[in-house]
């Protein structure tokens, strides 16, 4: 059994492979979990015969992490790298390595889940990368998530966080108070971008690709979104196991 797990700037979610099928994603938000917490969570009642791991939460995470797994199993413990190619799929990126892990692990299982596709993942940033039928990877934008956005608005304005109490939020794209006005704005900025990436990924593949969505706000921006777009949760998690089971 291979234990998977992706580190994001946020949560940290795991799941179990056997070779044959991906078990259920797990997810906890990491703030306030010491390492010895997060290891003993991943490891409940299992043992792994490897670890395979995609961090984009800095080197200190990876070590701590892994002298916090390293005490309660011995088993090896392997983080994934952004190469120039692997699964069938070629980076875009002239210095792969510095593609993060988990837009690679996403673009990996995309392609192997739909083919050609324009993957949209919604973390505390948002990323979309498109990748061609052939398995070429075309590039990709980074923008902040929704929630970023917001919190970065109450945090470097005057009075929007003041101007927010006690409002709501609703679908509609104008909304009648500060906060419902600040997160509709926010949903369907990443919207907007979603579409016009879409767009672009048409354009440059010549034929329409999947729209693929991942990652904690996907429904509600899925909701915004004017062309259809398939859900998948545990995208990176499902690259991975692609990846540990290619070698």
């Amino acid at each position: 059994m291979i234990l998977l797990i992706d580190i994001g700037n946020t949560r940290l979610k795991w799941a179990t492979t056997d070779g044959k099928v991906l078990g259920a994603q797990q997810a906890i938000v990491r703030s306030g979990v010491g390492y010895d917490e997060l290891a003993a969570l991943v490891l409940n009642e299992i043992q792994p015969s490897r670890i395979v791991v995609s961090n984009v939460a800095g080197q200190m995470v990876e070590q701590e992490l892994t002298r916090a797994l390293g005490q309660r199993t011995s088993v090896p413990i392997e983080f994934v790298r952004s190469t120039a190619s692997a699964c069938g799929v070629t980076s875009a990126y002239p210095q792969p390595e510095r593609l993060g892990t988990d837009r690679w692990m996403s673009v990996i299982a995309a392609h192997h889940l739909v083919g050609a596709s324009c993957i949209a993942t919604f973390g505390t940033a948002m990323t979309i990368d498109a990748v061609a039928a052939n398995g070429q990877h075309l590039g990709g934008v980074i923008v902040p998530g929704p929630q970023l956005m917001i919190d970065s608005l109450f945090a470097n304005t005057s009075d929007l966080a003041q101007r927010s109490v006690g409002g709501n939020v609703a679908d509609d794209l104008f909304a009648d108070n500060t906060l419902g006005a600040i997160h509709q704005g926010a949903l369907h900025a990443c919207a907007a971008l979603v579409e016009r990436a879409y767009e672009v990924s048409e354009r440059r593949m010549g034929s329409k690709p999947t729209l693929i969505l991942s990652g904690g706000a996907s429904e509600e921006i899925a909701k915004a979104l004017r062309i259809p777009g398939k859900i998948i949760p545990d995208l990176v998690l499902q690259g991975l196991a692609r990846i540990a089971l290619s070698h």
